[in-house]
């Protein structure tokens, strides 16, 4: 959740309300959750929900509104909506063969920028049968991939008392390789901090667990990492790293980093790009720091002006392609089975098993669809395929 999120969201109800003056207008999710009166507040919002309210969202909209057009009364009473914070999951996810599952919300972590405790609560973990479920579900209308998804993934289990050295998420992973049709899970962002090592045997095997990981580094400086509150240090991140590797060599890490926190010196900045050298990421997103309401960070000081800041994402930026170019020459000549996705003007991509970006011409009818391309090269900084 950050700034730039904040100005989307308050410009998508502004666009929503003047596209079609009559449209009823729900505002949800963690703004609506941190700051209620102020989206309330907003021209056209008609109904704010938090993340606490999210399960019976529909139910309140009808409270609200209770003649919207086009609804079926007699199927949507208000009363009949599950109470489960999970709401039951998807059994569809028409167009698509990948599909993203939810396991886990809320955090514990307590990072000094970050608002999450506060506007999703605790970390809770989804039982694992309701995981299962629903991907047995989604299987049967033809998902391949299924990407698990949680605010602090890492954690999954920790709520039930499990340790972290014990299998918590890896049990539900090969149970959801056992579905048929089901060809590959992907973790979504997932933390050096309660890292699970009996995830290690399932990219051994090859199992089908994809051999991606999304880890978050924020800062390669560990006066910054103190800072932030983040709740591992640079040798437990490297030691993390180098499991990984060895369970999967042709592992894919793909990480986010923060430019600008409060008290950041040229020299922590340079230590940053050297960390991000040192792991070999893939891919990493850049972003620029800004003071979230109510959260440490934002009476920290020094504060680092905003030329500095611009001047530091522009380099990260150029790292960022330096990075995407050397993955490219590293994969030219390989295939690889992708998912086919949007990218525009003509173009089409898919995200490889390792979390590369391939780029190649779009074919009409093929978006959502499972194929195989080549890599033939690169251009504007991504891996460059031609169809298989």
């Amino acid at each position: 959740m950050t700034a730039a999120a904040d100005a989307e969201g308050r410009m998508l109800v502004r666009r929503a309300k003047a596209k079609n003056p009559d449209s009823f207008v729900v505002v949800t999710g963690c703004l609506a959750q941190d700051r209620p009166e102020e989206m309330a507040a907003l021209p056209g919002v008609d109904l704010v929900v938090g993340n606490a309210g999210k399960s019976r969202l529909l139910a309140k909209i009808l409270q609200a509104h209770p003649n919207p057009r086009g609804l079926d009364h007699d199927h949507l009473s208000p009363v009949a909506f599950p109470l489960s914070p999970w709401l039951d999951g998807i059994s569809r996810f028409d167009g698509h063969q990948r599909a993203t599952v939810k396991a886990q919300d809320g955090c514990h972590f307590g990072c000094s920028f970050c608002l999450i405790p506060r506007v999703r609560g605790e970390m809770v973990s989804r039982p694992g049968l309701e995981i299962v479920e629903e991907a047995r579900r989604l299987a049967q209308n033809d998902v391949k991939e299924l990407v698990l998804a949680g605010i602090q993934l890492s954690s999954y289990g920790r709520d039930w008392a499990l340790k972290a050295g014990e299998p918590r998420l890896a049990p539900v992973v090969e149970k959801l390789l056992g579905i048929p049709g089901i060809r590959r899970v992907r973790l979504s962002s997932y933390a050096v901090a309660d890292f699970e090592e009996s995830l290690l045997p399932l990219w051994e095997s090859k199992s089908g667990l994809c051999p991606h990981l999304h880890l978050p580094l924020q800062s390669g400086d560990e006066g910054v990492l103190r800072a932030m509150r983040r709740p591992y240090t640079l040798d437990h991140y490297r030691a993390t790293v180098e499991k990984v590797r060895e369970a999967a060599p042709g592992v894919g890490l793909t990480s986010d980093i923060i430019a600008g926190f409060p008290g950041e010196t040229d020299e922590a900045f340079g230590n940053t790009l050297q960390r991000i050298r040192e792991f070999g990421f893939v891919d990493f997103h850049p972003f620029p720091y800004s003071d979230r309401p109510g959260t440490p960070g934002e009476k920290m000081a020094p504060k680092i002006p905003p030329a500095v800041v611009r001047e530091r994402m522009n380099r990260l930026l150029d790292l960022k392609g330096e990075c995407l170019v050397r993955s490219a020459q590293k994969a030219l000549g390989k295939e690889y089975r992708v998912i086919v996705e949007r990218n525009g003007k003509g173009l089409q991509a898919g995200l490889s098993d390792e979390g590369l970006r391939l780029v190649f011409p779009e074919r009409e009818g093929w978006l959502g669809k499972e194929t195989r391309v080549k890599v033939i090269g690169t251009r504007d900084s991504a891996a460059w395929a031609e169809w298989v």
